[in-house]
């Protein structure tokens, strides 16, 4: 292990284990350069945005390096090698594609902003179920349509963890006119990875009422042992063809900086018009450095390489879940059975949202994803951790938490006096 600079915590990038701490400041990183317009103030340790602080696979930078050895960068299209790249990674989960399927996009989120223009029109009702990833909330809203949400039911026996009230979904789906479902699978910010038989009467309910389905699955590849993703549209042919599937290796294999993703359409009408809509707003394909990452990340070293990253990510959870057992027993940690983000809820200590925050910048020093930014109502007294990060990262991260735990003690303490 390296020395941390106590200057900043972090130290010179020379070294590219993935326990390192690796000095992102200077290469303009979004996790770091937003600091003081999110949290006021530069002085925390910012684990929100769903990046990674740990290592692009060596591979992928190597392939990257070989790129760069050819000295022009012109325009560029994508290769039979990169389509069929998708095509082998999406028969991983069983979901069985061709290369007329795909249509890119320069991430998930630009996916489902240009779905919502492509299958609704102003006015149009769109359904999303909170607590959610934000985007979701924002997509509709920009383009004219009617977000409509309906709040997942947070159970906390044995352990929290979300479900759907499928009575509330299909009444909501047909009272509000639905035509369109934005769908977070697996879930976020929760970790959740939804069963069979839950997807199939959501798709049921969808295809009986002619809503049809977004389905975000940038999270798919990072599953915990005993979990097993089961990608919407592989369910039947009539799914499929009512299924709008986004996906990227942006997430898995830390490349968010490159703008990767695709969507997969089954339907000849449905790619046809999302076609229309991403032509229309110019993004026909993605640049070149991102066709060879997409290549490099979806071989069989890629594979091989994501689980040893997951299995560094669960030490990571483990850690965070004794931590709060521990010294914040009455938090709720939702285990996530996916993803690096850990949900966090606080709700038992404060009262209010701003309580919360003003605690975690001040106090504790950290910079965490504000849980109302999920869903105002779903999201109150909850916090998003980002645990992809090194080892000296996140101990840092549990000892600011254990040192303003005093400084909460005592205003309790004050108070009950």
């Amino acid at each position: 292990m390296t020395d941390i600079d106590s200057s900043n915590h972090m130290v010179k990038p020379a070294l590219s284990k993935s326990a390192d701490v690796i000095n992102r400041h200077g290469t303009d990183a979004e996790k770091y350069t937003l600091a003081h317009s999110l949290f006021g103030t530069e002085d925390v340790l910012p684990m929100w945005v769903a990046d990674q602080d740990l290592c692009t696979p060596a591979f992928v930078i190597d392939a990257l390096k070989s790129r760069l050895e050819h000295p022009i960068l012109g325009y560029t299209s994508a290769s039979a090698q990169v389509y069929q790249a998708i095509i082998d990674w999406q028969a991983r989960h069983h979901y069985h594609i061709t290369q007329a399927h795909i249509v890119f996009t320069h991430n998930v989120a630009n996916g489902f902003y240009m779905a919502v223009q492509a299958f609704t029109r102003p006015g149009d009702a769109v359904l999303v179920q909170t607590p959610v990833y934000p985007p979701f909330l924002q997509a509709p809203i920009v383009h004219q349509r009617r977000l409509v949400s309906v709040p997942l039911v947070l159970s906390h026996s044995p352990q929290p963890r979300y479900h759907i009230d499928f009575e509330e979904f299909e009444q909501t789906i047909v009272q509000q006119n639905v035509k369109l479902f934005l769908f977070c699978h697996p879930q976020n910010p929760s970790g959740r990875v939804w069963l069979k038989d839950e997807l199939e009467r959501i798709a049921a309910i969808c295809l009986r009422h002619k809503v049809l389905v977004v389905s975000d699955e940038i999270h798919s590849d990072l599953l915990y042992p005993g979990h097993t993703h089961i990608p919407m549209a592989s369910l039947s042919p009539a799914i499929a063809a009512n299924t709008v599937t986004l996906n990227s290796p942006g997430k898995t294999f830390n490349l968010g900086g490159l703008h990767i993703g695709y969507a997969l359409l089954a339907n000849p009408q449905h790619k046809a018009a999302y076609s229309q809509v991403t032509q229309g707003n110019a993004i026909n394909n993605l640049n070149v450095f991102a066709y060879v990452a997409l290549q490099a990340a979806y071989s069989a070293q890629g594979f091989t390489w994501k689980q040893q990253r997951l299995s560094e990510f669960a030490n990571n959870i483990n850690q965070v879940i004794a931590f709060f057992a521990e010294h914040f027993p009455t938090v709720n940690v939702m285990r996530p059975e996916a993803s690096f983000l850990i949900w966090l809820d606080f709700s038992a200590l404060f009262n209010e949202q701003s309580a919360l925050k003003n605690w975690l910048v001040q106090h504790a020093k950290l910079g965490l994803n504000d849980g109302q930014t999920f869903g105002h109502e779903s999201g109150q007294g909850f916090m998003r951790l980002n645990i992809a990060v090194p080892t000296a990262t996140l101990n840092e991260a549990l000892q600011r938490l254990q040192k303003a735990k005093l400084g909460l003690t005592l205003r309790f303490t004050a108070s009950e006096n």
